[in-house]
């Protein structure tokens, strides 16, 4: 696996983000990091939708609440996850390297998780945080 730092930086109403590889001894919180996974087997590298929502709540500013996060993963549908299980055979090995990894864990808990092609995060990212600004500001409307 490769750590990656992000860096994002707004203007206005825009984000943009710098990322850069970074080694397990060179990151301190608050930094952004989370894991690209090289899957052998499929000679891709993924990204798990834990790291994806924790990115995504980082870059915004915001922790989501389970109901949020819910939908968000929903709305990432589109991009073809895979399931990740310890129980199908074509997946079990990645799975175990997934749970063998040590802080920062690009999981929560050990179970099924979905993993998308790290070459979708860009378009990933840009889908969720539009339709989450674009929510805030709607709703900021709304009220005002």
């Amino acid at each position: 696996r490769r750590l990656v730092e992000f860096t994002p930086h707004r203007l206005g109403n825009t984000i943009t983000c710098t990322f850069q590889p970074v080694t397990s001894g060179d990151h301190k919180p608050p930094h952004i990091i989370v894991s690209c996974i090289f899957w052998e087997e499929r000679g891709d590298c993924f990204i798990t939708s834990v790291d994806c929502i924790h990115l995504l709540e980082s870059l915004i500013g915001v922790r989501f609440q389970v109901e949020e996060k819910n939908r968000i993963r929903r709305n990432l549908e589109g991009f073809r996850p895979i399931t990740v299980s310890k129980c199908k055979p074509e997946t079990a090995d990645f799975f175990k390297l997934i749970m063998s990894f040590p802080n920062p864990k690009p999981r929560n808990i050990e179970k099924d998780v979905k993993v998308f092609p790290w070459r979708t995060l860009p378009h990933a990212l840009r889908k969720i945080v539009n339709k989450y600004v674009s929510a805030a500001i709607h709703y900021s409307h709304d009220c005002c």
